[in-house]
């Protein structure tokens, strides 16, 4: 289902760190069950940081790799996050355009197109369920195998691969490979590879860990001229692709 797909790599890249964070401070650091005691390591350090986490912001670049398009589709723009479910995701480049997530409803606009569409939907919900994400690294063993990547190129980060273990997962999913800040404790890039050969690689910049995020900033009031239509075939199908 391509809307799940899509909105999927939304969540993985921007909000698996405060996804964890939910349950991450009642996860004992000790759980982390992996052979590797550096990968161990890493792990319990992140899931205590994202206990902290009560607003998250970054610029991001997102480059998909899509086999039908000779060239990589880039876009930019800025990600914000209030806990427990507001998410904003507004592309500023090319063509700017907003996605938002309430955990009730999923609104995108166009403003130069003047066009808007808006479902009601817990959506955001069953896939936090359905991609295992919402627990601590220790749960999400359940259904990734985690490990450390050697070849690793980034400066100041850990290169962690997670591969699915579960067969409904590996039908869209090869892997998910995460690059963790060492300063930070947050997802410095983020590459999301699916079966069917496609990528999706997102690289953050300007992290920032609770700095004050008003709450108008969710708020997308649309003026008088704006169509507004059920449905998501503009977002999902790449718009204007």
């Amino acid at each position: 289902m391509r809307i799940v797909r899509v909105v999927a790599v939304l969540l993985l890249a921007f909000c698996l760190p405060v996804l964890i964070s939910a349950q991450a401070a009642a996860t004992p650091a000790a759980v982390v069950n992996v052979e590797d005691p550096g990968l161990r390591r890493i792990l319990e350090k992140f899931d205590v940081a994202q206990a902290k986490v009560t607003t998250l912001s970054a610029r991001f670049t997102e480059r998909k790799e899509i086999g039908l398009l000779k060239n990589a589709v880039v876009q930019k723009g800025q990600f914000y996050h209030s806990k427990p479910d507001k998410f904003l995701w507004e592309y500023t480049s090319p063509e700017p355009k907003m996605l938002l997530m309430n955990g009730k409803s999923l609104v995108v606009y166009y403003p130069v197109q003047k066009q808007a569409e808006e479902i009601q939907t817990r959506l955001s919900k069953r896939l936090v369920k359905y991609f295992g994400l919402g627990q601590a690294f220790a749960d999400l063993q359940e259904y990734y195998t985690l490990a450390l990547d050697p070849g690793n190129k980034v400066e100041g980060t850990h290169l962690i691969v997670l591969k699915p273990r579960m067969k409904r997962l590996e039908k869209r999913l090869l892997e998910i490979r995460l690059w963790l800040d060492d300063k930070v404790d947050q997802v410095r890039q983020l590459e999301y590879l699916e079966a069917d050969g496609d990528s999706t690689l997102y690289m953050f910049e300007d992290i920032k860990v609770n700095a004050e995020i008003s709450p108008a900033r969710y708020e997308i009031k649309f003026p008088g001229d704006v169509r507004v239509s059920d449905s998501f075939s503009g977002f999902f199908a790449e718009k204007g692709r």
